[in-house]
């Protein structure tokens, strides 16, 4: 019973979900999730020197009213002023998944067609942002690191692939097993920001302090839920809309290339108030002992100022 609960609650992913309650309802709407700006690269996660994926994640969330549905009529139109939209309650998730890992379970026959053993635990109610009523529980997607994996997950020595920005329509596609998220630090649950975004407005999320505490290539998986949306025929909270994100790289810190300028998009979330690091020129990792050759000492120039003070030192 716990277990077909579980599975209708990931069964509404970038369907058209009839509300019983929240802002939508009474009507029916389908979400979609866009990666409009994926990472390139990260240095390992360190406690001293916690350096963030660049550029940040972003994921664009896109809302479609549906009219006549299951009818020969049916029809489908965007939200036309995301202002509109009430941010309170919208969630946006990242998980990690490994590219090797998903790379060796696609090469074994039919390794993906079974549902994972865990697909969408319920968490506990948090708390609210203000006081008075609960909020309702929300799929827990934050899984341990699988228990055959090791502490540090193994690099291919194959050029990365490429793995562009896409939906997938069944979520057991990628399985909850191959996840890695707890190798994730910073928030990986995030609200939505309204901004200026090809020349309309739109909800976006930016991840903005993800950083990965193992080295490898990666990419990320994302979904986008309403804490205060219910439907009639289920009691959990439906996750609306994932997509998957493309694929990056996370070095060492000696192999670390350094930072490339922000981009655009960057600067963009930045003049509307999300907090994230923004550069106008490519930052390249230094080289040791660059410095030491051409910046004197504070002990040398004493040396080299010393005036003698008696005779025998003249001498």
């Amino acid at each position: 019973m716990h277990e077909s609960r579980r599975r209708t609650t990931l069964s509404y992913i970038n369907a058209p979900i009839h509300f019983s309650s929240g802002q939508f309802r009474g009507r029916c709407v389908r979400a979609e999730l866009i990666e409009i700006q994926k990472a390139d690269l990260g240095r390992k996660y360190a406690r001293v020197d916690r350096r963030p994926l660049d550029p940040p994640p972003v994921v664009q969330l896109r809302l479609y009213h549906i009219h006549n549905e299951g009818t020969d009529y049916e029809s489908e139109q965007e939200v036309q002023n995301y202002d509109e939209i009430q941010n309170l309650g919208l969630l946006c998730n990242a998980d990690l998944f490994s590219v090797s890992a998903h790379i060796n379970s696609s090469s074994e026959p039919g390794s993906l067609s079974h549902p994972p053993h865990q697909l969408s635990p319920v968490v506990q109610p948090v708390r609210p942002p203000s006081g008075g009523h609960s909020l309702p529980p929300i799929p827990a997607t934050d899984q341990l690191l699988p228990s055959s994996s090791s502490s540090r997950l193994p690099v291919s020595d194959a050029k990365l692939p490429h793995l562009p920005p896409h939906v997938h329509r069944d979520p057991f596609q990628i399985p909850d097993n191959l996840k890695y998220t707890t190798a994730l630090s910073g928030a990986t649950f995030v609200q939505p920001a309204c901004i200026d975004y090809e020349g309309k407005r739109a909800l976006v999320f930016p991840f903005a302090d993800l950083a990965v505490k193992i080295e490898g290539d990666f990419f990320l998986r994302y979904r986008i839920f309403d804490l205060f949306s219910r439907t009639a025929s289920l009691v959990d909270v439906p996750v609306q809309a994932e997509c998957y994100g493309g694929s990056f790289h996370i070095y060492s810190t000696k192999e670390f290339p350094g930072l490339q300028p922000s981009t655009e998009l960057s600067k963009q979330l930045s003049r509307f108030g999300v907090r994230l690091n923004t550069r106008e020129t490519e930052r390249k990792r230094k080289k040791k002992g660059s410095e030491t050759n051409t910046i004197p000492t504070r002990s040398s120039k004493r040396r080299a100022t010393r005036i003698p003070q008696s005779e025998s030192e003249c001498d």
